[in-house]
């Protein structure tokens, strides 16, 4: 059996923290990461490939539902709903710019250093997941 070593799953201390409880291998001071809940994170990821300034709402809703093949629906409510707790976690930050075509002003959206470091974890995380072996 292959020994694990808190090593392989403690990622650079950076954002929303928790301290492991107990010992596991015998690092007891280990910190991890806590993943956001699914539906945060596709936000997150979807946001993660904006451009400058940012990437707005209705663009986040249609990037997801375009990249499940339209199996997830997020609606307006929802994702406003989200990006306002995601800013509250200090993921992600907005700021108000013009819309294309002379619109009025909209919401841009972008990770923080923070979010960067959540999304760069569930990344890792979910590609050691599917390299683990019993």
């Amino acid at each position: 059996m292959p020994a694990y070593s808190t090593q392989q799953l403690t990622p650079a201390r950076a954002g929303p923290l928790y301290k492991s409880k107990g010992d596991i291998n015998g690092a007891s001071s280990a910190f991890f990461y806590e993943l956001p809940p699914q539906s945060e994170l596709l936000i997150l990821w979807a946001i993660r490939n904006g451009r400058h300034p940012g990437v707005y709402g209705l663009d986040i809703q249609r990037a997801i539902e375009e990249s499940s093949g339209g199996n997830i629906k997020i609606s307006v409510g929802t994702l406003y709903s989200m990006l306002k707790r995601l800013r509250g976690k200090g993921y992600i930050t907005s700021i108000e710019g013009s819309a294309p075509a002379g619109g009025g002003n909209r919401q841009y959206y972008s990770l923080t250093d923070t979010g960067n470091a959540v999304v760069n974890f569930a990344d890792d995380f979910i590609a050691r997941l599917q390299d683990w072996q019993p």
